[in-house]
């Protein structure tokens, strides 16, 4: 590996990430406070990036994954040998902006981008950085998922559901409580020390780096009447599974994600709570946490 002169670490989640280039290159916004200067720690994972798309990559690859809806792709992934690759699309014009790869230890990338306007790179542009950030989780006990999270203090909550079901509403009910957001879209639960912690990631906007205690879990849907009821088992599991981060064409990172929402569902409370999008939801959830406590 060739010395690269030009180098930048990022911190998410107490993972440290190292990037490193030989031509300039610049991270969207939303990672400016998460940027470290811990030039002792090894790195948990290292970022190679390269000016210019090869051509016809991973022909030899096979398909496995793709991530896309009726309107648009976002990323392909492909398996070569041990090794993944990844072709990412330009969520404006569906044109090829990275082709990526991930070696077998999910610890080593090499990108290779178009360079800018400004005679640089953009190495982790949306929507390869989300991705470096899931595959990330697999070197630990941790999982990323679509949720938002309320920190009083002392106690963080998770909020989770399918799209419009109001995780955002829910951020918006529990700022006016006077509680902390850490994060409205995209979170990393990670457990350390026996102790499960929420995290932020870099979003499309600057915010600084947050760590909060797990308390509980929401699975959460619109309702005319606040109610909840507690899941257990493979119920809570897999109704947690829906929301997290997850490329399901491996059954052995199937088996990862199983067995960390287990752990995590036997030590932490996961209800179901249908909501009104008002401040009395607040007062119901505090309630009701004390009663089962009481």
């Amino acid at each position: 590996m060739m010395d690269k002169a030009f180098r930048k670490s990022v911190l998410i989640a107490d993972f440290l990430i190292e990037l490193r280039s030989e031509i300039p290159f610049e991270l969207e916004e939303g990672y400016d406070l998460f940027l470290s200067e811990d030039n002792k720690r090894e790195a948990d994972v290292k970022i190679d990036c390269f000016a210019g798309i090869p051509d016809a990559a991973f022909q030899n690859g096979d398909l496995v994954f793709e991530a896309e809806n009726e309107d648009q792709k976002y990323y392909s992934i492909y398996r070569i040998g041990k090794d993944l690759g990844f072709v990412i699309y330009n969520q404006q014009d569906q044109s090829i902006q990275q082709i990526a790869t991930l070696d077998a230890s999910f610890s080593h990338w090499k990108v290779y981008s178009k360079v800018t306007d400004t005679n640089a790179l953009l190495p982790l542009k949306y929507p390869l950085g989300p991705i470096v950030m899931h595959y990330m989780t697999l070197l630990s006990d941790a999982v990323m998922m679509h949720a938002s999270c309320a920190f009083d203090g002392k106690d963080a909550r998770i909020f989770t559901g399918f799209s419009g079901a109001g995780k955002s509403t829910m951020s918006k009910i529990w700022s006016e409580a006077q509680n902390q957001i850490v994060n409205d879209d995209r979170l990393i639960v990670r457990k350390q020390n026996e102790t499960y912690y929420v995290y932020n990631t870099p979003m499309y906007y600057v915010d600084r780096p947050k760590k909060a205690p797990l308390s509980a879990v929401y699975l959460i849907s619109h309702s005319p009447v606040n109610i909840m009821q507690k899941l257990n088992g493979a119920l809570a599991v897999t109704r947690m599974m829906a929301f997290s981060i997850q490329n399901n064409f491996d059954t052995q990172y199937i088996q990862v994600r199983l067995n960390f929402f287990s752990t995590l569902c036997s030590s932490i409370p996961v209800y179901a709570l249908g909501f009104v999008p008002d401040q009395s939801v607040v007062k119901f959830v505090l309630t009701n946490e004390a009663g089962e406590t009481n």
